[in-house]
């Protein structure tokens, strides 16, 4: 399977990039080289093409096995987790659980997409105050600020 290297920018905010800021995820605009990296993601599941499949979004640049997670204990915030070397088997089933989502075509506009949450399927992933957390979207501004282009990734470089 190939690596599916992504960055994902909002679609109100073009100029505004999920990216990982020191283990919590926003959206901000790219200013640095640094920022490139943090804003690269590789996604797991089987397409980008095709909305339906499920994956997670991971850091695609160093420091590698960080995941974006949803924290409960942050009023669903959304986390920058780092998940390859968690030796508990069900703490690292449930980093996974709770990391895991399905690629949607927006509903606010089907040709981007949402990532809705395999364990809280009434969460997608939004921008709210330029932060990121899991949240059910209902109005247009909500279904506005879950809705992502994919994009190529802004730090094209292997690890």
């Amino acid at each position: 399977m190939a690596v599916l290297k992504l960055s994902l920018f909002s679609n109100n905010f073009p100029d505004f990039f999920i990216i990982d800021h020191d283990g919590l995820a926003d959206i901000a605009k790219i200013e640095t080289e640094e920022d490139r990296r943090n804003a690269t993601f590789q996604w797991t599941g089987p397409s980008l093409v095709n909305f339906g499949g499920t994956g997670m979004l991971v850091r695609a640049v160093t420091p590698p096995g960080f995941c974006l997670r949803i924290a409960t204990f942050d009023n669903f915030r959304i986390h920058s987790k780092f998940f390859t070397g968690i030796t508990d088997p069900q703490v690292k089933a449930e980093v996974i659980e709770e990391s895991t989502y399905v690629i949607e075509p927006a509903k606010i506009d089907p040709n981007q997409a949402s990532f809705r949450s395999v364990k809280f399927p009434d969460r997608f992933i939004r921008h709210r105050n330029f932060a990121l957390f899991a949240e059910p979207v209902v109005t247009p501004s909500e279904l506005q600020s879950a809705c992502f282009r994919i994009a190529s990734p802004l730090h094209p470089e292997e690890f």
